[in-house]
């Protein structure tokens, strides 16, 4: 039986309860859920944990996945909501008042969801020895700037710029409109570029002088 397909691991894990089934399905989405959760969280230990809290509700929920329903936006669904657990935990810990970027978020969206700004450091390997050592440095750069987005514009840009879900599909995963997504994205990718401009005019003028 081929079962390389989510709706077939799915259909087989329910069945059998094998769980060697169940450690196949999640492998696929291991190191997915860890990246994204790296790049919302800024920290390999808390990425981590999101991976083992994630991992946990995906076997206690696993039987409410909808037939008609995409598995991989339900395991983001679960992803999101572990990330912002810990980022509200973290608000309320240290008392963080974030700065909002986006016109589109309301008081209440801040308040529920935060904006905490934090660095983090990751790597994003090329071929080639020079290019691996320019796309090493250029994907910690774009990390950086992208943990000092609001999380609401983080994590839709992480989602559909890195992940590849549709508006609709995030619109699920966070509990929002497609016109909210759109907004976000819009905004996070407008700060972002923003951000980045500094970085990418020092390599312009440094490749024009060699």
């Amino acid at each position: 039986m081929d079962l390389s397909g989510d709706e077939a691991l799915l259909r087989e894990f329910r069945q059998t309860r094998d769980p060697n089934v169940f450690k196949i399905l999640v492998r696929n989405y291991q190191d997915r859920i860890y990246n994204a959760a790296f790049r919302i969280m800024g920290n390999s230990e808390e990425a981590e944990e999101v991976v083992q809290d994630s991992c946990m509700k995906i076997h206690q929920g696993i039987d409410k996945v909808s037939k008609t329903s995409s598995f991989a936006a339900w395991v983001f669904r679960i992803v999101h909501n572990s990330c912002m657990d810990r980022i509200r935990f973290k608000q309320r810990r240290h008392n963080i008042n974030g700065i909002v970027f986006d016109p589109s978020t309301t008081l209440e969206e801040v308040n529920a969801e935060g904006a905490a700004m934090v660095l983090t450091q990751a790597a994003d390997p090329s071929p080639g020895p020079e290019e691996r050592l320019e796309g090493r440095e250029q994907g910690s750069v774009i990390a950086e700037k992208l943990a000092l987005l609001p999380d609401t514009q983080k994590i839709v840009v992480v989602l559909h710029d890195i992940e590849g879900f549709s508006y609709q599909e995030i619109a699920d995963i966070v509990g929002t409109s497609i016109g909210t997504v759109r907004s976000r994205l819009h905004y996070g990718r407008t700060k972002l570029r923003e951000l980045l401009e500094p970085y990418y005019a020092a390599i312009a003028i440094s490749k024009a002088s060699r």
